[in-house]
């Protein structure tokens, strides 16, 4: 029985042997009294129904039905490939065939398995061509298949698994290891009951429903896996789940962070193979292996796993003791991946976010050098890292690049704008959210504190078409993001009208942003340059995203988000030391409903920020306490 999952085909080099002075019937069919040229044909025969036997899948009908002892030797070969989990293997008759009499030819083969999740092991077996009747048979002998199998011996394969490398933090310490687990199944068949699925429904987050028809299509007797648990975790279950009918476990390690909650969405996951995370293993891979299913764990999975080693040794099929070693290769341990994560300014994160009781994300990076410091989404640990994959509309804090569009057309923070209660723009009413009441004249710099739509959306047909496009762009917005796990870059496209210009200029309409994207937008300000997004470095591209800012362009925007902190929407920030910020708040629908997202951007030292919060009334009321938390925690 086949046991190997993946599909991997390396087709034989078959050679016909025969002597220089034989030669063919003249239907081009092999001369059956010439016993070099007939034996030499079955042994080709033989090599090519061998190579279709191994392959995924494979049968080995074709290959016994050449053989003087179909019945036993089909058998036969199919243990020793169940034995070996041999994946493919080529088989390549050598040589001319040696015949000592008229019916009884040797001719070498040299045999290349690929042994699944170890690598290629090679061996020169010996078939012997007889003649029964008319016809050549393969002599049904274990050693055709390798030489001192005989009649009882056997091969056995051991397979070891090397340290898997640890995923590190900016300083060099692990942000993963290696810790015991716990992986929990259940016996296929009708052994599990009914109570059995509930519990895995009920206490391990498990859809018991999907298990019970996976373990009803397999024969009975194997382990069907459904969930891997810490070592810790699984004792508080051991006295419930664990005496359950058909509940089966399973010890082992993994590669997993201080917490199951710790860096999730940015760290990953590791589960039990599939064939879909196989593919991305690599071929040294096992279907029962521990692997990475997101993030960095499934990003850099082959550099953390390194190459697993294994051993076959020829053993005695009476006494069961190894004869000898006929194959050995030595495994290499796991390599690390050092990442630009800040392991205290990661738990910052997300305790700050555990305080919220709506969805909401926050992202830290580094002004300087684009590095991130720590990407978090909470309240609850969630695989989907909207932090760095999220399509938002990013509200009032896209007024940083509106303002750097407008001060490249030439106004001045000190450039009197009109704040009305509402403007009319080709039939399209806009206006101001927080109950901001119209105050007539003032600076771009208090419209920008208060956050006034309306003075902003006054200044529409100062800009050129694609105005608010290339002043996203000098932040880096709109790019492709080749971070080493996937991240949106943003998309801030021409407006096709005046409204949808006078959107864009508030961050609604068509613009869009992540999160992390909105972070680099405010380090932008505080470097004066936009920087690329760096989490692995020697990885990830690093380095200017694009030219510098204007002087005069970072210099009113520094001043800008500085005065939201101190006399604007941004005040909750006031204790905090010297934050500079820009609240926001984006109308989404969602269910047909129209709902708000509360955002905060900005940076204090070198530490740029962004959180959003989904459903969240304000800027200022959802995203400021959850900044306050984070700013309170370091200095």
């Amino acid at each position: 029985m086949k046991r190997t999952a993946a599909i991997v085909c390396l087709s034989a080099v078959l050679v016909t042997a025969g002597c220089s002075d034989s030669k063919s019937g003249s239907d081009g069919k092999p001369d059956p009294n010439n016993e070099k040229q007939a034996s030499a044909a079955a042994v080709k025969a033989f090599a090519a129904a061998w190579v279709k036997a191994w392959a995924p899948d494979g049968k080995p009908d074709e290959a016994a039905a050449l053989t003087d002892a179909p019945t036993t030797f089909g058998p036969r070969l199919d243990s020793v490939d169940t034995a070996l989990v041999a994946q493919s293997v080529t088989v390549t008759p050598q040589g001319d065939p040696n015949c000592s009499d008229g019916s009884n030819c040797t001719q070498d083969l040299a045999v290349e398995a690929v042994l699944r999740g170890i690598g290629t092991m090679k061996w020169t077996s010996t078939a012997t061509a007889v003649k029964t009747g008319d016809a050549w048979k393969i002599k049904a002998s274990g050693d055709t298949i390798y030489p001192g199998l005989g009649d009882a011996n056997y091969l056995k394969r051991v397979r070891t698994v090397p340290a898997r490398g640890s995923i590190l933090d900016r300083t060099g310490k692990p942000l993963t290891s290696n810790r015991p687990v716990v992986i929990v199944g259940v016996a296929s068949g009708n052994v599990a009951t009914a109570a059995t699925y509930a519990a895995f429904t009920k206490n391990l987050d498990v859809d018991g429903a999907k298990l019970w028809k996976r373990a009803k299509a397999l024969p009975p007797g194997q382990f069907v896996d459904a969930i891997t648990l810490r070592a810790e975790d699984w004792d508080k279950l051991r006295n419930t789940v664990g005496k359950l009918p058909g509940v089966l476990t399973m010890g082992g390690t993994a590669s997993l962070p201080e917490s199951p909650t710790f860096a999730r969405s940015v760290i990953g996951t590791m589960k039990t193979a599939t064939a879909e995370t196989l593919k991305n293993a690599g071929p040294t891979a096992s279907s029962a292996d521990q692997v990475g299913t997101t993030g960095l764990q499934y990003a850099y999975q082959q550099q953390l796993a390194g190459t697993p080693g294994g051993t076959v040794t020829l053993r005695d099929g009476k006494t069961k003791m190894a004869i000898k070693e006929v194959f050995k290769q030595t495994g290499k341990p796991g390599a690390a991946v050092k990442t630009t994560l800040d392991t205290n300014l990661q738990r910052f994160a997300e305790a700050a976010l555990a305080t919220s009781k709506l969805p909401a994300s926050l992202v830290a990076i580094q002004p300087s050098t684009g590095q991130i410091l720590a990407a978090a989404n909470g309240p609850t640990a969630t695989n989907y890292n909207r932090a760095f994959q999220g399509h938002y509309a990013p509200g009032s804090t896209f007024k940083i690049v509106t303002s750097a569009a407008l001060l490249g057309v030439g106004e001045t923070k000190d450039t009197v704008l009109p704040c009305s209660n509402t403007i009319n723009v080709f039939g399209k009413t806009f206006k101001n959210y927080d109950a901001l009441a119209s105050y007539g004249n003032g600076t771009m710099e208090k419209a920008f504190n208060v956050s006034c739509n309306t003075a902003f959306i006054s200044q529409h047909g100062k800009l050129p078409a694609d105005g608010m496009t290339k002043a996203a762009a000098m932040f880096g917005l709109g790019q492709e993001l080749k971070v080493s796990i996937p991240a949106y870059g943003g998309e801030v496209p021409a407006p096709k009208d005046a409204v949808a210009e006078a959107a864009s200029m508030i961050g609604q309409g068509t613009v869009t942003a992540s999160p992390l994207g909105m972070a680099l937008v405010a380090a932008a300000v505080k470097n004066g340059t936009a920087m690329k997004p760096v989490l692995v470095p020697g990885k990830d591209p690093a380095g200017a995203a694009a030219a510098p800012l204007p002087p005069a362009t970072t210099n009113a925007l520094r001043a800008m988000l500085r005065s939201t902190v101190v006399n604007g929407t941004g005040k909750i920030l006031a204790g905090n030391g010297a934050v500079s910020a820009k609240t926001g708040t984006a109308e989404v629908v969602s269910n047909g409903k129209v709902i708000t997202n509360g955002w905060m951007v900005g940076y204090r030292g070198d530490v740029a920020f962004a959180v959003i919060v989904e459903g969240g009334t304000s800027g200022g009321h959802a995203a400021g306490p959850i900044l306050q938390n984070f700013l309170g925690r370091f200095k």
